[in-house]
């Protein structure tokens, strides 16, 4: 999964002013450990942040920063540790959001959806949340619900491709394969240059039978992104033995 939006939003929060009660010199590990994971020094980074929280353990920043260092490390379990003190320190949405990420990651889908809730529970208007809620519903096979997550971040910002993508494979699951096309060449027109988007749609005509469409997507997709060629061929094989 990719967290490039999350460590975004996390890492700027580390820099926001911090709060007066904290101590000079656990606000000068925090800034190290800042600039140790903007390094991709994540072991220094954690040092430099363990070093803020002993001398301050009420610094939710630190707390911040060494979940998303322990997150970049695979350490999904201390990471999730650490976002749940900063929200029990000062409730950040992000930490909501960033945990939630891994409990997907992990497999741990009610403690996602609980997640991706509380952030939709602060911000209605929070399209990723949306998506992602959507994306583990889709995981329980909760395909309704699904469906009305991936609908309601196109209502809310219908340039978002991934909102269509997800809801075209949704709908593929959902026995709707042919509503499925309109969702993906959506998704198209918003970023033409995305092979995943031609693979799934080519997937979409194989199953109700346009082959001849299936393959032209299936060779964009592969001129987009090399790396997708061996499941062009076994899509490919897939269909020619049907």
């Amino acid at each position: 999964m990719n967290f490039r939006y999350t460590f975004l939003i996390c890492f700027c929060l580390l820099f926001a002013p911090a709060a007066g009660a904290q101590s000079t010199a656990a606000s000068d590990d925090v800034k190290t450990g800042d600039i140790r994971l903007f390094q991709d020094k994540y072991p220094e980074a954690i040092a430099a942040y363990s070093k803020a929280i002993e001398r301050d353990g009420k610094l939710w920043k630190a707390y911040m920063g060494r979940a998303m260092a322990y997150a970049k490390i695979l350490n999904y379990t201390d990471a999730i540790a650490d976002y749940t003190t900063v929200i029990a320190l000062a409730a950040q949405p992000e930490a909501y959001y960033a945990r939630a990420e891994l409990h997907f990651i992990r497999n741990e889908f009610n403690d996602a959806i609980a997640d991706f809730s509380q952030v939709i529970n602060a911000d209605s208007l929070h399209v990723k949340a949306y998506v992602q809620r959507g994306r583990v519903y889709h995981h329980t096979t909760n395909y309704a619900q699904a469906l009305a997550d991936f609908s309601k971040a196109i209502a809310l910002d219908f340039y978002f491709p991934d909102a269509y993508y997800y809801r075209g494979i949704t709908k593929i699951a959902n026995q709707e394969a042919r509503n499925a096309v309109a969702d993906f060449t959506q998704a198209i027109s918003l970023l033409p240059d995305e092979g995943r988007y031609y693979k799934e749609r080519a997937f979409t005509y194989f199953i109700i039978g346009e082959w001849t469409a299936a393959d032209a997507d299936l060779k964009k997709a592969v001129a987009l992104a090399p790396a997708l060629q061996s499941e062009a061929d076994e899509l490919r094989k897939l269909f020619s033995t049907q």
